[in-house]
């Protein structure tokens, strides 16, 4: 009888029609608002949720390990992990790895009622206000932010802490009064902190909003294997998925927004490497 080798060899095949995993995926997740928390030891998300799709689809093991936000692309660049969701694209993370785009972001000036004003440019806050800006480091911000940071930082007026979670709670305790935070951060540190009735969120014209997206390792995943995460990953832009995830956490017509026009412009925006 040759029945019982036969069943455990066709236990052990993967399914049939399943895709091949290209290589496993090791991601690095740190302090991201609604796009990437941990609570009870336990990392969630909306980034994360895209993450774990992306595996399923792909068939892959993933495994997520938690740092804070400057020492995950310290563990990038060292190879401990080869993968990051919800990160904004810039010349030297280019150069460790992929960029492929999924949702849109914008940081908006949070600001203690604290504070008497109301700002419609970063330029009126460095020259009319006098408030201190709390800043997160390892986050990227525009140019046009960059620059008004800096006059801030001439100032005396720039404090910088290690992640989103010190930044509001400093603020619920009064000992900050403002900072720049895209909405999956803010709606979730403004009803954690207890801070909805005391603060305001004002767009500043200096921060358009810019793509995020993950970042996959050169060094840690074949080329081959980059354009299969690529693919799946921007074919859950163009079907709705990464919409759906994040409007999960931030509602329906803001998860929407996030992915604007069904990710047409997000999907054209990605460059595949040679």
């Amino acid at each position: 009888m040759r029945i019982l080798p036969l069943l455990f060899v066709l236990a052990a095949a993967p399914a049939l029609g399943a895709p091949t995993c290209p290589a496993p995926l090791h991601a690095g997740a740190s302090d991201l608002g609604l796009a990437s928390f941990r609570e009870d030891d336990k990392v969630s998300g909306a980034a994360i949720d895209v993450v774990r799709e992306l595996a399923r689809r792909t068939n892959c093991p993933l495994d997520i390990s938690w740092y804070p936000r400057a020492r995950l692309w310290a563990e990038y660049a060292n190879g401990r992990i080869n993968l990051t969701a919800s990160s904004a694209r810039s010349a030297e993370r280019d150069r460790l790895g992929q960029f492929v785009p999924f949702v849109t972001t914008r940081f908006d000036l949070v600001l203690s009622h604290r504070v008497a004003g109301r700002y419609k440019s970063l330029a009126e806050f460095v020259a009319h206000g006098s408030a201190r800006l709390n800043l997160v480091r390892g986050i990227l911000y525009t140019a046009e932010v960059e620059a008004q940071v800096e006059r801030l930082r001439a100032q005396g007026r720039v404090e910088v802490v290690n992640d989103f979670d010190i930044a509001f709670r400093k603020m619920a305790s009064k000992r900050a009064e403002a900072t720049l935070a895209p909405m999956t951060i803010y709606s979730r540190y403004l009803q954690s902190a207890g801070l909805q009735e005391h603060v305001s969120v004002m767009p500043v014209a200096e921060s358009a909003p810019v793509l995020a997206g993950a970042y996959f390792s050169r060094s840690g995943l074949p080329p081959a294997a980059r354009k299969v995460f690529a693919e799946a990953l921007l074919g859950m832009v163009t079907d709705g998925s990464v919409a759906r995830i994040y409007g999960k956490y931030v509602g329906d017509a803001n998860g929407r927004t996030l992915v604007p026009d069904h990710g047409r412009g997000i999907v054209s925006a990605y460059q595949p490497l040679p």
